[in-house]
């Protein structure tokens, strides 16, 4: 369709348009990264990354990845701070979903993942009674406001 035909009749149709392209830009923000991570506790990040910013109007923290450590274990009932997220990183306290799986000895074996808000932390709890080894976790969570 020629410019003219669309143009026609719209006295400030550019102004609409490049209104309408920064209302889209807000509501879909931020992008993948690993600026900041920081692994603790003796673990490795083997490519985490994640995401802050905003979509559908509503903010957004999603991580992902994989955690390594030569002689991982956690005990039962207890849990693991594995990943400092940088300063930058602001609320989105309420967990939509997650999942962490044990890799190697306990092949499989299901983790529960949090986000603690408040110390920008991510941790990992064995919620069996049974202690468990292993030299890598893979992980996911998507957090809100």
């Amino acid at each position: 369709m020629a410019v003219s035909t669309i143009t026609a009749g719209r006295k400030d149709w550019l102004s609409t348009l490049n209104n309408d392209l920064t209302e889209l830009n807000n509501r879909d923000s931020g992008t993948w990264t690993s600026a900041g991570l920081t692994a603790m506790n003796g673990y490795t990040l083997n490519n985490c990354r994640y995401f802050y910013g905003r979509i559908g109007g509503r903010n957004y923290l999603m991580i992902n990845g994989n955690v390594s450590n030569s002689s991982g274990s956690i005990g039962g009932q207890t849990n693991r701070e594995v990943i400092q997220l940088p300063d930058t990183v602001k609320g989105c306290g309420m967990k939509a979903t997650g999942y962490a799986y044990v890799q190697n000895s306990n092949n499989g074996y299901p983790l529960l993942v949090e986000y603690n808000a408040a110390t920008k932390r991510l941790l990992f709890t064995n919620i069996t009674g049974v202690s468990m080894t292993f030299t890598s976790i893979d992980f996911g969570i998507i957090m809100t406001e």
